[in-house]
């Protein structure tokens, strides 16, 4: 009898590794698998990559970061096969890639409306007070003027130059003229952040499309215009996963990430790396390291 245990033995760990390949995603979420951790084509996105591996490695977790992938359609379509397993993402942009006529502005509302929205292969974690909303800015010296919120925008848009990216026009011309009744005299195609706060400086446009977390605005003392009908839709930052590629640990973790971060804090270490030219990987690091995770 003694002899059949060594066979008997080799079987049970010859089923037990079978099993433990049968399904590797499973596996996964339930031991913590290697994670890959991805972002978009834009350096807030891959600042926003490297704070969410360096948390995930205080797990214990195996991560490694694939940043700058691209277009939303091709790292949403990586994150859903699994090649991605976490992306950093923005509530209201995403819920518009699944649902184009989205008529939801606020925070909590588009964050319902998004868990509703996505397929089954992926799920959204907690969503941050940090946003990075498309707003409208002006100098100083206009605000003082009285311009300070897009509900002072409507008699006076027809002297105002807007300089935007070449989306804005076919997403926004219409909608601000419905919801502010703002038409404005001439709306300049201007792709580059930079580009575009130098023409705010100089009077070439008086009013700029930019980021919330854009750090020319603090740089530059310029003036966020006060949107209060909400025409532009919460985006707020949260992670985009796999399902069944993080376990409740490594989503937790995220999750108190999400807790704990800002605007303020999106916008300094913006600067840090638009300015002082600091490695994301550095200022993630930091900045984790005095998160309570």
């Amino acid at each position: 009898m003694k002899r059949l245990v060594a066979p008997v033995v080799a079987l049970v760990a010859a089923m037990g590794m079978l099993s433990g390949c049968a399904d590797p995603t499973e596996s996964g979420a339930d031991s913590g698998g290697p994670i890959v951790v991805g972002s978009a084509n834009f350096s807030e996105s891959q600042l926003l990559m490297e704070i969410y591996a360096e948390a995930l490695r205080g797990t214990g977790a195996e991560v490694t970061t694939e940043g700058r992938i691209g277009a939303r359609e091709v790292y949403v379509g990586a994150v859903r096969d699994g090649e991605i397993s976490v992306i950093p993402e923005y509530t209201g942009n995403l819920l518009r890639h699944f649902e184009e006529n989205a008529s939801a502005t606020g925070s909590e509302k588009i964050y319902r409306a998004l868990e509703g929205a996505l397929p089954d292969s992926l799920r959204v974690l907690d969503y941050s007070a940090a946003e990075n909303s498309d707003v409208l800015t002006v100098t100083s010296g206009t605000a003082e003027s009285g311009l300070r919120s897009m509900a002072d925008l409507g008699s006076r848009c027809g002297d105002l130059v807007l300089g935007a990216p070449s989306e804005w026009a076919p997403r926004w011309k219409q909608r601000i003229s419905e919801v502010y009744g703002c038409t404005f005299a001439d709306i300049k195609n201007l792709e580059a952040g930079s580009v575009r706060v130098d023409a705010l400086n100089d009077d070439r446009i008086q009013v700029a499309n930019l980021f919330s977390t854009t750090a020319a605005i603090d740089r530059d003392n310029l003036v966020t215009l006060d949107d209060p009908k909400n025409m532009f839709p919460a985006q707020n930052v949260l992670p985009l996963a796999h399902q069944g590629a993080l376990n409740e640990e490594q989503a937790g973790v995220l999750n108190r990430v999400s807790e704990q971060l800002t605007t303020a804090d999106l916008t300094r270490m913006n600067k840090r790396m638009s300015v002082d030219k600091a490695n994301p990987k550095d200022l993630a690091k930091r900045f984790v390291d005095q998160l309570e995770l």
